[in-house]
């Protein structure tokens, strides 16, 4: 019962975000009488979902849809296009985390894990990208290593930051 209770909440939560998002007025205080304030004067990136949340929802899946794209080397023009396009989303992907509101981001070292986050998977991107435009010199190996280093990043910032997160596997 718990897990539902936890999984509904989430998901109200989610919901409520998305409302924010839709109706931006709604959530605003009013400047003068009838007057709604305007969104450029208050507009600035923030977190809808917690980082628990977030993982879930964006980064994992996002991480995963790499993981089954490296399963295997890629055979053709758009398997290696499928490398660069999983890739490349996971770099920007990694530039939502530099907007957290967690104590952690004011620790230095969230924003050097953050970037070198962002930096590995833009690594893998760039070497699938050769790929794409050269297969007949491409190499898978050193799309492969880049990987590594992307799991490296990624659980180096698991260690320091949550402990509990999981241990990203390539």
């Amino acid at each position: 019962m718990i897990l539902k209770t936890t999984s509904l909440l989430r998901r109200l939560l989610f919901a409520a975000g998305v409302i924010a998002m839709v109706y931006p007025f709604a959530a605003q205080p009013i400047g003068a009488p009838g007057q709604p304030q305007s969104p450029a004067a208050t507009a600035r990136p923030e977190p809808v979902v917690d980082n628990g949340e977030f993982m879930d929802l964006f980064l994992k899946s996002t991480y995963t849809e790499l993981q089954q794209a490296m399963a295997a080397p890629p055979a053709d023009r758009k398997a290696w296009a499928a490398i660069y396009q999983k890739a490349i989303r996971l770099a920007e992907m990694q530039n939502l985390l530099f907007f957290r509101d967690r104590d952690e981001v004011k620790d230095p070292r969230w924003a050097e894990h953050t970037a070198a986050g962002r930096q590995a998977a833009a690594d893998v991107a760039n070497a699938a990208l050769f790929g794409l435009r050269n297969v007949a010199k491409a190499d898978f190996a050193t799309v492969r290593q880049k990987h590594l280093v992307l799991v490296d990043a990624c659980n180096a910032c698991h260690k320091t930051f949550a402990r509990d997160a999981p241990t990203i596997k390539p």
